[in-house]
């Protein structure tokens, strides 16, 4: 009766994976849709039975976008089959919804590495330069376009572009952690509904107002703006490329802290949700307001302020 029940797991996994392949590949409209839902049969097959039988549609779903194409170019969608057969076998080990959320990063991080390195080794093409190069043209144009309708002088506002567009290629690094990252967590806020659904115990996500980054990264933060203010970095040196991706990271952590802090505040002043949410959204909108949310993030750390509004 077990291994029945496996093998009419089994063919569901690849009836589902046959079915949303076919929707990315021929449903254009929809396909924005079921790119989410890629990692779904791996990640349902090994979270339900564990990393052995999870191999089965983990395979499967290498092989039949190669087949379903007709093109060795099919196998760029094992990014998303490695995730699902990660993130699932995580699930069926009864680990954390964080730890769930670091594996999925981590084999999202050396994907994308290795994707990168096939491109540029094999056909000669790097694509973060190419993006760096469509967005430098499309602002180029934009700008130039702007200045002949105002009649104005735009070399001062396309070198301030181009210095900002500079920065963004240094921060290649950090911009593949965050993607990562956040594709992870997506994930994991789509598929675990649909698990619970299919009577798979997942791990539940701890609120919001808990969550804290470890007490060490403030002294890596401080650490960090030590060899910015007195390191005499130059641009485009491999000393500052490692600090510039460093602080962004170190600055998205922060950022998180000082909103649990927000959220923390508001559910022990009994202030209602959708007031923090607001203003939550307001700061993310406005990114200059997120340099006072990070503050708070620091303080918080630094001064442990749960703690003492806890004893209030």
């Amino acid at each position: 009766m077990n291994q029945r029940k496996v093998f009419i797991d089994g063919a569901l996994s690849l009836g589902m994976l046959i079915f949303i392949l076919f929707i990315t590949f021929f449903v254009p409209f929809l396909s924005l849709l079921s790119i989410w839902l890629l990692p779904l049969a791996p990640m349902y097959f090994s979270a339900k039975y564990g990393w052995k039988p999870g191999l089965i549609p983990f395979i499967a779903g290498l092989l039949l976008p190669v087949f379903i194409t007709g093109s060795i170019y099919g196998l760029l969608l094992a990014f998303f089959m490695v995730l699902g057969y990660t993130m699932g076998v995580t699930v069926h080990l009864k680990k954390s919804a964080f730890a769930v959320l670091l594996s999925g990063s981590l084999v999202n991080i050396a994907l994308l590495i290795l994707y990168l390195a096939v491109s540029v080794l094999l056909f000669n093409v790097n694509p973060m330069e190419r993006f760096i190069a469509a967005i430098r043209e499309t602002l180029d144009a934009a700008v130039r376009q702007a200045g002949t309708a105002m009649n104005q002088d735009t070399a001062g506002l396309l070198d301030f572009f181009n210095s900002q567009i500079d920065y963004l290629s240094y921060l290649a690094p950090a911009l593949i952690v965050s993607v990562s990252a956040f594709y992870a967590l997506i994930v994991e806020l789509i598929h675990f509904p649909i698990l619970r659904w299919r009577h798979i115990v997942t791990p539940k996500w701890l609120p919001f107002r808990q969550w804290q980054v470890p007490k060490s990264i403030i002294w890596l933060y401080l650490g960090v703006l030590v060899i910015v203010m007195f390191g005499q970095l130059t641009s485009g040196d491999p000393l500052y490329i490692a600090v510039v991706n460093i602080q962004f990271v170190l600055d998205i952590l922060l950022i998180l802290q000082g909103l649990s802090f927000m959220f923390y505040y508001a559910y022990i002043k009994k202030i209602p949700k959708a007031v923090t949410i607001i203003v939550s959204i307001v700061a993310v909108l406005f990114t200059y307001l997120l340099e006072f949310v990070k503050i708070l993030g620091i303080i918080d750390l630094g001064f442990n302020m749960r703690k003492h509004l806890k004893k209030k």
